[in-house]
């Protein structure tokens, strides 16, 4: 099976920061965006790690 595109992923996040929150209706729009958010955040962590930047000091 492939992996889940962005898409997927972001949809996954908000559902279940959806539930976490009770299920309250009418902030689809805050969920997604709170989603997405997180997503894109920890699909660039990856790569700083691979790069081995995640705890370098910021250059003088």
């Amino acid at each position: 099976m492939s992996d889940p595109t962005i898409e997927e992923k972001i949809r996954a996040r908000a559902y279940e920061l959806w539930q976490q929150d009770g299920c309250l209706e009418g902030c689809a729009d805050e969920y997604w965006h709170m989603a997405r958010a997180l997503v894109e955040k920890e699909m660039a962590v990856p790569d700083a790690a691979e790069t081995g930047d995640t705890d370098a000091p910021a250059p003088d």
